[in-house]
């Protein structure tokens, strides 16, 4: 295959997110490789002065998962979108999002992000909860698409590895509740004080948007909420770094 305009136009569309095929757009070579490994690329896309060693390492692999792969000139990925940045490569990516029932039959702790708008926030948190062993991610309405360009980008790939699943909320909150999960918020003005010890078996941690915190679903079904003891004049952190302390404290009893 060879990048033409019309191939540019719908690589562009995938990567603004107004494409109706169920792909996404995936850059870098490392992460692209990882993407291959997994078996979740549908196309593959070289510059024509990509690094030769690289480009054989990619092309090996691409083989071996019967992807197809075209090239492009140098100018050809300059006239892509403004928000690509290929580095060399791209890959067209099959959706790898889960039914709710997968992502809760998993043991382990569970992130829900609620109304989380800003896809480098979630792609943050997603990195969050692959780098901890989070079972997996729930992703409610009002939440960046975790494999949308700027998220998939935020979490380095690692959206097409951890578990994930796109519900409403309150379609997540009743699930969580019939399964006994038990729900527990992380939004300012929570309880700050957890034993690790103490923490229960495959609880749920809500992230929030930072303005608004968790929606009323999550609220009227939680447990407890927690929340980071901050110094005088810092009104909050950013969603990922306060996801990032929490998670790396409950999952600190189950590290092996």
């Amino acid at each position: 295959m060879s990048l033409t305009n019309a191939q540019r136009r719908r690589i562009d569309r995938i990567a603004a997110g107004r494409s109706d095929e169920s792909l996404y757009l995936l850059e870098g070579p490392k992460a692209i490789l990882d993407a291959l490994t997994r078996g979740v690329v549908a196309e593959l896309w070289f510059r024509s002065d990509l690094d030769p060693e690289r480009r054989t390492e990619l092309e090996f692999e691409a083989r071996e998962h019967d992807v197809p792969m075209g090239e492009g000139s140098v100018g050809d990925f300059d006239r892509l979108g403004r928000t690509v940045t290929p580095q060399g490569v791209i890959a067209l990516v099959r959706d790898t999002a889960l039914g709710l029932n997968e992502v809760l039959d998993r043991p382990g702790l569970l992130l829900w992000l609620d109304g989380v708008q800003d896809p480098g926030n979630v792609g943050a948190v997603i990195r969050v909860a692959a780098a901890f062993g989070a079972a997996g991610v729930v992703v409610t309405e009002n939440t960046a698409d975790p494999l949308g360009l700027k998220a998939l980008r935020a979490s380095a790939g690692l959206a097409l590895g951890i578990p994930f699943t796109r519900v409403n909320s309150l379609e997540a909150a009743h699930a969580l509740v019939n399964v006994r999960r038990p729900i527990w918020l992380l939004e300012r003005g929570g309880d700050d004080v957890f034993e690790v010890a103490d923490v229960p078996p495959d609880i749920v941690l809500v992230v929030g948007s930072e303005s608004r915190g968790p929606g009323d679903a999550a609220r009227d079904k939680a447990a407890r909420s927690i929340g980071i003891p901050l110094a005088e004049g810092v009104d909050s952190l950013n969603a990922a770094v306060a996801a990032g302390i929490v998670v790396s404290q409950l999952t600190r009893g189950s590290a092996s």
